[in-house]
């Protein structure tokens, strides 16, 4: 007769899932980089461009920063609300002036 452990065979391979799971996270982690700084200069042409694609709907591609990581986005720009100071886009994104690190027109 065949004597099957049950559950019990199965308890090691639980515990590399989870150091995988931790490894990952902890990979993750490491790869995040703090938020570059922009000039005064560069600021000002990103809100340029922020405003000519608005005026002109062309699509753009907007390079952002957030938790520690750089995105990309391309999309419209529907609206812009001066008051919170932020660039809601046609793909349903809002992001914030100062998550912006550059705008390119495509």
């Amino acid at each position: 007769m065949n004597k099957d452990r049950g559950i019990i065979k199965w308890i090691p391979f639980n515990t590399l899932i989870t150091q995988k799971q931790i490894i990952d996270e902890l990979t993750k982690e490491k790869q995040r980089i703090k938020k570059p700084l922009l000039s005064l200069e560069q600021q000002q042409e990103i809100a340029e461009k922020i405003i000519e694609a608005f005026y002109e709907q062309v699509e753009i591609e907007i390079i952002y920063f957030k938790a520690g990581y750089i995105l990309k986005t391309t999309s419209l720009i529907k609206n812009i609300d001066y008051v919170l100071k932020k660039v809601i886009l046609n793909n349903q994104q809002n992001l914030v002036f100062n998550q912006i690190l550059n705008i390119n027109f495509l």
